[in-house]
């Protein structure tokens, strides 16, 4: 695996881990809870609790790759 390959999986693994605290008692989530909203340009909204989360310090690197990645974490 790549350095760059590991850090995918790395922020794949941090992201989902912030979604599951967040949202892993809904009993709706994933399938109608999920953390995101997309438009028809394919534009991502991120929810307002996980937009907290990734404003955190020790979560700021995740925001712009959370806004790229989500959905294909998602499908």
């Amino acid at each position: 695996m790549s350095s760059s390959d590991d850090l995918h999986s790395e922020r794949a693994i941090k992201l989902l881990d912030i979604v599951h605290d967040l949202h892993g008692a809904d009993k709706r989530y994933p399938y109608e809870n999920i953390p995101f909203s997309s438009n028809e340009d394919g534009a991502i909204t991120l929810s307002p609790s996980l937009m907290a989360e990734l404003k955190k310090d020790e979560n700021q690197d995740l925001m712009s790759w959370a806004h790229d990645n989500i959905a294909k974490l998602f499908k």
